[in-house]
């Protein structure tokens, strides 16, 4: 079977020919092999095996029109979605809070529902109707008599707020004084066509990759392992991002791609990763790939959209490393070394420090999804550590719906002449999405009952997710929204993996169609028919916005967004960017911005039910706290009994060491948080540029050492001379 693609064969991993494994092993080839190796005898039979040979290669000629049968798979129409599973354990006991609301009088009738529902019908249609938002729709730059009254009739309410909400309102300011610093500096700081001609490969390679246009996954030249996988999941026709990316990726090249969210960049770095995997060496287990995700819930869809494209790749392995699961159980796994390792930063330390039958040596690929987001401040600590671990030959790809790092933030990853892939042109919302935005002004205390009066129009098949910017808000809106009578989700860092799980799966399958979430889930979370975003508190910057918005209209679904806009600069800012962006879109089918119409009298009626349930929410809070407390009392006194009972077993396990505490990381972000409270914008630039060249010259020396080490160990590997 032929790989050659553009102007050279597929690098095979570990480039070993000696051990490609055989792809087809039907009966009727294996006894093809053997008359040939009987033939070799005679003259004759040597050219009836040429003869057979060369029929055999006009059969294994590559046919672009040739189609799997997909009865054993499913069509991508009707895909469900990927698998978000744990440990193959018993879940833990938890809280049930479900169960407490219920006790407490909600989750029953919905609260408020004096409408009929030809009235409900009609608002949905006078709302459908708005005329699209203008510039100037939100009052950006230009403030009427009317709000100036408004405003200052709420004044003094607020300077009589509580000291938390004070807090809330100087961190808010805070923060956008900070963005509009920090996007001022990026404005200055663009990288000079200098650097991008020095870092980069030609923009050639770029725009022909952009111009291949592939029908169909076999016209790809893929084998028919990884073909069969693909057809199994109703692939048919590979998305722009992967026919560009997956002949780049075949040759070995440092990719930096970026493309809406919903686009199939997943499949894109996975199937060229696997399509190389099968001309690894059969007999060596080693890690080859590392896949690193910023979430744990991504990763794990990552891991599953591998294991389905390399269904019927033979001994093609996957290792999960991921916080909140089972450690020895992953410890396990990573010591048969399976070919690809798929981790979030924190958990992959640990075990490169601690599981001492893993390694890293081996890695030939690197691969960073959402990498944007792996490259900000947050994460800049793991991915060092990782970087000057993992080999520095190697390929590395980089992929992300807003992928526009500067390069002195790449720098880091020692990528080689990185081919750029920008599909669609960066900041702009998949085409098919309705953006609908709520004007709140200043009445950020009525934002749950517009929340409420909003969901109780919508049906219980249709999924919806709710981003809020607190997972103190997002619980607190779970037992309100109970109250009410709507059953909901959340989904936030203060949950278990396994309460994680348990959401996004019920999320899933409509058992809880209403899913309340931080930022958590914002992050490449590919959940199928999501009809519905709410931005319940608006996002810090646009980026984020996109992704937000991005969980719905996927895939050339179409979907609504909802967003509920306060009076701060920031938030009028998306809207502007939500605005232009629709504009610019040559491609948008239905793709524009509304604003919403919300009856505000049944909001203040809704609000007065919500007022009166104060204490009950208060209640229902100390009740979940206290059997938190019993369970916490519980599984402390069942490992004392295992320190009694295992105490010799335990004492002789080697202590494990840690990358950073989470008392060390809390203790980071607030000492970085004070320091750019006290610098300016320039004082702050300079000590950027100082913390850059020290972080850089770090792991320069730490590259040149790892290579002397790599001398000094092959060379005592050579053998003596007798």
């Amino acid at each position: 079977m032929g790989f050659k693609l553009i102007d050279g064969e597929v690098p095979t991993i570990s480039d070993s020919d000696t051990d490609v494994p055989e792809l087809d092993s039907d009966e009727e080839q294996v006894e093809q092999q053997e008359a040939v190796k009987k033939s070799k005898k005679s003259k004759k039979s040597k050219k009836r095996a040429q003869d057979v040979e060369e029929e055999d290669k006009e059969h294994m000629d590559f046919n672009p029109n040739f189609q799997f049968d997909q009865d054993d798979g499913e069509t991508k129409l009707d895909f469900e979605g990927w698998d978000f599973k744990g440990d193959e354990k018993t879940l833990k006991k938890d809280v049930d809070l479900d169960s407490i609301i219920r006790r407490k009088g909600g989750l029953g009738q919905l609260a408020g529902t004096s409408l009929s529902d030809d009235e409900e019908e009609e608002e949905e249609e006078d709302s459908s109707d708005d005329d699209e938002l203008a510039m100037d729709g939100f009052g950006m730059g230009v403030k009427k008599a009317e709000e100036n009254d408004e405003e200052n009739d709420e004044e003094n309410d607020e300077e009589h707020s509580g000291e938390d909400d004070d807090e809330d309102q100087d961190e808010q300011e805070v923060q956008s004084e900070q963005e509009d610093e920090k996007s001022g500096e990026e404005e200055e700081e663009e990288d000079s066509p200098e650097d991008i001609k020095n870092f980069y490969a030609p923009e050639v390679e770029s725009e022909a990759a952009k111009k291949q246009v592939h029908k169909t996954f076999q016209s790809l030249e893929l084998s028919r392992p990884v073909l069969k996988g693909l057809a199994a999941l109703g692939y048919q026709k590979p998305s722009p991002i992967q026919s560009a990316t997956i002949p780049i990726a075949l040759l070995g090249k440092d990719i930096i791609a970026g493309a809406v969210t919903g686009s199939g960049k997943t499949a894109a770095y996975l199937t060229p990763v696997i399509e190389r995997l099968l001309f690894k060496p059969s007999k060596i287990a080693a890690t080859r790939v590392i896949v690193l995700a910023p979430t744990r819930e991504l990763a794990i869809q990552v891991s599953d959209v591998g294991k389905k494209i390399g269904k019927f790749v033979n001994g093609l392995t996957f290792g999960l490393a991921v916080g909140g699961l089972n450690l020895r159980q992953q410890e396990q796994e990573l010591k048969q070394r399976p070919d690809i390792v798929i981790a979030t930063p924190g958990r992959f330390i640990d075990h490169m420090r601690n599981s001492s039958s893993f390694t890293v040596d081996s890695v030939e690929i690197l691969i960073v999804d959402e990498a944007d987001r792996m490259l900000e401040e947050g994460f800049q600590k793991e991915l060092t550590e990782i970087l000057e671990l993992l080999p520095t030959k190697r390929q590395t790809m980089l992929f992300s719906a807003t992928m526009n790092s500067k390069i002195k933030s790449l720098v880091q990853l020692s990528m080689k002449k990185p081919v750029r892939i920008m599909i669609d042109p960066p900041k702009q919302a998949a085409s098919g999405l309705v953006q609908e935005f709520v004007r709140i002004r200043k009445r950020d205390h009525l934002k749950p009952a517009v929340l409420f009066n909003i969901l109780k129009k919508f049906t219980k098949d249709q999924r919806i997710v709710i981003f809020v910017a607190r997972k103190e808000q997002a619980h607190k809106l779970r037992i309100i929204m109970g109250l009410l009578g709507l059953k909901v989700s959340e989904l936030h860092g203060s949950l278990t993996q396994e309460q994680r799980l348990t959401s996004i799966n019920n999320f899933k399958d409509l058992t809880v169609p209403i899913l309340i979430c931080t930022d958590l889930a914002s992050r490449g979370l590919d959940i199928p028919k999501i009809e519905v975003v709410i931005n319940f508190d608006m996002p810090k910057n646009f980026e984020v916005y996109l992704h937000r918005v991005g969980r719905t209209a996927r895939g050339g679904r179409e979907g609504k967004s909802i967003s509920f806009v306060g009076e701060s600069s920031s938030d009028r800012a998306i809207v502007k960017d939500a605005i232009k962006s629709t504009e610019n879109n040559p491609n948008s089918r239905v793709n524009k911005t509304v604003g919403r119409e919300v009856n505000w009298k049944d909001v203040e009626d809704i609000n007065k039910i919500i007022e009166t349930k104060d204490e009950t929410v208060q209640e229902i809070l100390e009740e979940e706290k206290a059997e938190k407390e019993m369970l916490a009392a519980e599984m402390e006194l069942k490992k004392g009994e295992n320190m009694l009972r295992y105490r010799d077993e335990i004492q002789s396990r080697p202590k494990r060491t840690w990358f950073e505490s989470e008392k060390d990381k809390k203790k980071g972000a607030n000492d970085l948080k004070d320091k750019k409270k006290k610098l300016n914008s320039k004082k702050r630039k300079q000590q950027e540029a100082r913390e850059d060249s020290e972080s850089t010259r770090r792991y320069k020396k730490t590259k040149g050492d790892r290579a002397a080490d790599q001398e000094r160990y092959f060379k005592k590997q050579k053998p003596k001379k007798k």
